[in-house]
């Protein structure tokens, strides 16, 4: 497979290729981003993830009515929200 934040890609038609060779990936691996990162994408929330225009084509091809139009940004609420739960879970691990 293939680290979607680590290897370069081309992007062509919505497919991804290996920058060498232009072989197509078939498989991409998103192991560093978060299951809330990709929740936030497909409800129209904006994240930092490398091809995430390509994980929402495919994630919707079957109903393409459901993608996304736009991606918006988080608001200043959602984003406090973020950090203190990133906070709360800090303690919580630290206790356990």
């Amino acid at each position: 497979g293939n680290c979607a934040d680590s290897d370069p890609f081309v992007k062509i038609n919505n497919v991804l290729y290996n920058e060498d060779e232009l072989k197509p990936i078939h498989r991409i691996h998103y192991m560093n981003y978060s299951i809330a990162q990709f929740r936030n994408l497909c409800n129209g929330i904006d994240e930092d993830v490398r091809y995430k225009d390509i994980f929402l084509h495919y994630r919707f091809l079957m109903n393409p009515e459901q993608k996304p139009s736009m991606l918006r940004r988080k608001t200043i609420l959602e984003l406090l929200n973020e950090k203190n739960q990133k906070v709360k879970n800090k303690i919580r691990r630290a206790f356990v």
